[in-house]
């Protein structure tokens, strides 16, 4: 059983950050803060399903599948019914939400609630960790290896093959094949960090050198006003998307190196990592609610940020934190009858 890491708390609160500055602010290529997460989750998730493989399958799943839903459910379900208090109940009618192909929508660009629009990444976790958990349980520290290996090669290439197929490039963002490659990294840097940790510790102090060249790569890149990922071109689909994995993947390896790392380990900066899923979905309820009533970008963007923050935190002390923490009820024992 591999410890709680408390600097990846840390990196939950700059990908949260990262996304909440691109949405509430328009800073560009800050949308990689969800690329942060998906990394991140591949590394942790693959972790947590590695300590489980010696029991039983039915175990296995059944642990997995339970903290999962305990996790993502509850803060995903009060979200649901905060937005049909505020826009009404118009999402009850579209399927998607009820079997997370919320990325469908996103990819098709079929009428949402603004307010929803962040679900896709959600949908792309839930849609890969059906299949994941099984390529782990079934085989080998090796056979994982090449499976990831597979996924991070393959979805470049989807994108390269498919871009033609699509008229814009949502489809490419948001749907599960072309973004498996950030899943599937992470599942690698979990494998690496079990046999090889020493390595991650002595080079991982190079992964912000490793993210700055890739956003040195971007930045001249975007030099060209054509070169964005609405573009929807084969150049586009790769190196934007590639770009972001190796960012999100150094910054990854310079919190798991424990080198210059004590910001990420700050109790505020863990704390907000904490409760960044949380934050994370009712972000944009909060700020296209404000927009309908203020009209101070400043105004509207304070409040925002304070509204999401104070509902993650009762959310989290009064709902998520109790589920999270309830010991299982132990099996009721049979007791026997008299012949």
């Amino acid at each position: 059983m591999v410890k709680r890491i408390k600097e990846l708390d840390g990196i939950r609160a700059i990908a949260i950050a990262a996304v909440f500055l691109h949405h509430i602010l328009h800073v560009k290529l800050l949308w990689m803060g969800v690329d942060l997460f998906f990394v991140l989750s591949g590394f942790l998730i693959t972790g947590v399903l590695l300590d489980h493989k010696a029991n039983s399958l039915k175990e296995y799943l059944g642990h997995f599948y339970r903290r999962r839903a305990q996790r993502i459910l509850p803060p995903y379900l009060l979200l649901l019914l905060v937005t049909t208090i505020v826009v009404g109940t118009i999402w009850i009618r579209e399927w998607y939400y009820y079997f997370f192909l919320m990325n469908v929508i996103t990819a098709t660009g079929a009428p949402q609630p603004g307010s929803l629009s962040i679900l896709w990444s959600l949908a792309v976790e839930e849609q890969f960790y059906l299949v994941w958990p099984f390529v782990v349980y079934f085989l080998s520290d090796a056979g994982i290896a090449w499976v990831a290996g597979g996924m991070a090669i393959a979805a470049p290439l989807l994108r390269w093959l498919c871009t033609p197929l699509f008229a814009t490039h949502w489809a490419i963002y948001a749907l599960t094949p072309f973004r498996m490659d950030t899943l599937a990294v992470g599942a690698l840097l979990a494998l690496v960090w079990r046999r090889h940790p020493e390595k991650i510790r002595r080079f991982g102090q190079y992964g912000p050198l490793i993210s700055m060249c890739a956003l040195g790569v971007l930045g001249i890149l975007a030099g060209n006003p054509e070169f964005r990922t609405r573009a929807n071109t084969h150049a586009t689909n790769v190196l934007i998307y590639e770009m972001s994995l190796i960012i999100c993947t150094g910054i990854i390896f310079w919190a798991l190196s424990g080198r210059w790392v004590r910001v990420l380990t700050l109790a505020p900066v863990r704390y907000l990592g904490r409760v960044s899923y949380t934050v994370y979905l009712i972000h944009l309820t909060f700020y296209f609610v404000l927009t309908r009533y203020l009209h101070n970008t400043v105004w509207i963007n304070t409040l925002t940020l304070a509204g999401a923050l104070l509902y993650a935190a009762v959310s989290w002390f009064v709902m998520e934190k109790p589920i999270l923490t309830a010991k299982p009820r132990p099996a009721p024992l049979l007791e026997k009858t008299l012949a």
